[in-house]
């Protein structure tokens, strides 16, 4: 027999849902879950997702370009701002693009060194930037604001995991993850079901560390010894 040659299995929301409670007995497999507990189970999964995704290091990030105002000292990040772009949990490196296209990396640096700059108008190439996330957006800080000759920015940022409205949606998670979500809902809601069995919460707790671990980039670490 032949191999299915399909690699691009996924599940939707519901489905994550009825599994969560086919693991807790709470639904027998010929049953249906109804529309107050998929409201109730969807709203723990959506919280829970919302909770993973700082945890995340490699799956959810993105490139976003800022083009800079000369003298703008701090953008606004959100959907419908300055930078209209969902409000990112965190900037991972940053680089500055010079009119030939060159990319040269700057720092991301903490709100203190930030706030130690004296005069935070500067017209010159960028070398820092820092970012503020907020309740519902951000604000990214750029140092020095730029000038003529490095009009762009180029953000490497971790994106918000998007949302599971809708019944049919499919998780904003590599097929990877799937198993993980399944078994790691049944634990947050397991309480209000009679409780957990411990077999799930053990796998559960085995599936998201699994995860965690797999979400890294394995590249080569390189140390030279200082010599003073």
């Amino acid at each position: 027999m032949s191999t299915s040659g399909s690699t691009n299995y996924s599940t939707t929301r519901n489905q994550i849902i009825y599994d969560a409670l086919l693991l807790l007995n709470a639904i027998a497999a010929q049953e249906t879950a109804d529309a107050h507990n998929l409201a109730f189970c969807g709203r723990f999964l959506d919280m829970m997702i919302k909770q993973w995704a700082p945890k995340m290091t490699v799956w959810p990030t993105k490139d976003v370009s800022v083009t800079l105002t000369p003298g703008t000292a701090s953008y606004t990040i959100g959907e419908g701002l300055d930078i209209d772009e969902p409000r990112p949990l965190q900037v991972i490196s940053a680089r500055r693009q010079d009119t030939s296209g060159n990319e040269i990396p700057i720092d991301v640096v903490s709100r203190d060194e930030y706030m130690a700059i004296p005069t935070k108008t500067t017209q010159a190439p960028p070398t820092m930037v820092h970012y503020e996330r907020l309740r519902t957006s951000g604000t990214l800080y750029v140092w020095p604001t730029g000038d003529t000759g490095s009009p762009t920015l180029i953000l490497s940022v971790k994106r918000a995991l998007e949302d599971m409205d809708e019944d049919g949606n499919e998780p904003d998670f590599p097929p990877e993850a799937l198993l993980a979500l399944v078994y790691n809902l049944a634990v947050l809601v397991g309480p209000a079901y009679g409780g957990i069995p411990q077999d799930v919460a053990a796998v559960a707790l085995q599936l998201k560390q699994e995860l965690l671990d797999d979400d890294t980039e394995n590249t080569p670490v390189y140390f030279l010894p200082r010599f003073n």
